[in-house]
């Protein structure tokens, strides 16, 4: 988002080459993470991929900082003692006015963040930001389980199934992110077909039954994650200010976050106390309600 704001107006395309990037790892890692489970076994793979998780944190250490922090002004001399006489007095002030600063700073905190989410387009964009979760709880859990149970799929194919999904997606992101790029706030008329027809094939494996079908369920599941996934990317940059984007950003990350915790427990529940299917069905009507969500709720005025 802070890089797209050197070229707004292919904003859209700078967060679509963001995401084919770290897609095309998924293109790979999957089929990898396959081969490596069935040739080293499954705690040497970890410990691989623990080694590859180091690497890419260090990796993050190299960012630019993005914190905007207000220019001081140069004063008179007389002002700047008058200034340090009294970060001196506030300095051997008793422990109750820091603590009442504090509480000044909480509930300045609190403020933000409330009208952060009185806004509908944060609304509708937290609601979208569950999708994401939603989709990969019902992955992990009851199309793993699916897959193995209709299609005799092990970790190589599991692998395959989801090297599948993000290869499509970033054959889609080009697509989507030039017309993206040709359209202005929430373009509701990129995200919801795509959403809901990417709902439908999801839904559509409960009832595939063989590890081709399973396969060009998700490859078409990728394709048109791949296409409205840079659309939001670019609302999400433009919705708030540029010093409340952080915060706007991280109210997304905790709802999706939450549900990252939940989800795999629920749908593994789910899929115990009725099937896989039936879990798998489950799955696409929520993510069917949050592209919903969003249509109703993001407005066109920024």
């Amino acid at each position: 988002a802070d890089i797209s704001d050197k070229a707004p107006e292919h904003r859209a395309k700078i967060m679509g080459v963001h995401q084919a990037i770290v897609g095309s790892v998924w293109v790979v890692g999957p089929a990898v993470g396959g081969y490596l489970a069935e040739a080293y076994g499954y705690r040497n793979s970890f410990l691989i991929a623990g080694v590859c998780a180091a690497v890419c944190s260090l990796g993050y250490t190299q960012l630019p900082e993005t914190l905007r922090r207000p220019k001081l002004s140069p004063e008179p001399e007389a002002q700047a003692a008058s200034d340090a006489s009294a970060a001196a007095s506030a300095t051997a002030s008793p422990p109750v006015a820091e603590k009442k600063k504090l509480t000044q700073h909480v509930n300045e905190w609190f403020a933000e963040v409330k009208s952060i989410l009185a806004d509908s387009n944060q609304q509708a964009l937290i609601a979208l930001a569950c999708e994401l979760p939603i989709r990969f709880s019902c992955f992990t859990t009851a199309v793993a389980l699916h897959a193995s149970n209709v299609a005799g799929a092990g970790p190589k194919e599991l692998g395959l199934i989801f090297t599948a999904l993000a290869l499509s997606q970033g054959l889609g992101m080009p697509f989507g992110s030039w017309l993206a790029d040709k359209m202005s706030g929430p373009r509701k008329m990129l995200v919801l077909p795509t959403g809901l027809l990417s709902s439908a094939f999801f839904c559509s494996l409960a009832f595939s039954t063989s590890h081709s079908q399973i396969l060009a369920a998700m490859a078409v599941q990728g394709f048109c994650g791949g296409f409205y996934r840079p659309a939001i990317g670019a609302f999400t940059a433009e919705v708030p200010p540029a010093n409340q984007r952080g915060q706007a950003l991280s109210l997304q990350r905790q709802a999706g976050s939450f549900l990252s915790l939940i989800g795999p427990v629920s749908m593994g529940l789910i899929a115990d106390m009725t099937s896989c299917p039936t879990a798998i069905m489950i799955g696409s009507g929520l993510m069917a309600a949050c592209h919903v969500s969003y249509a109703m709720l993001a407005t066109k005025s920024l």
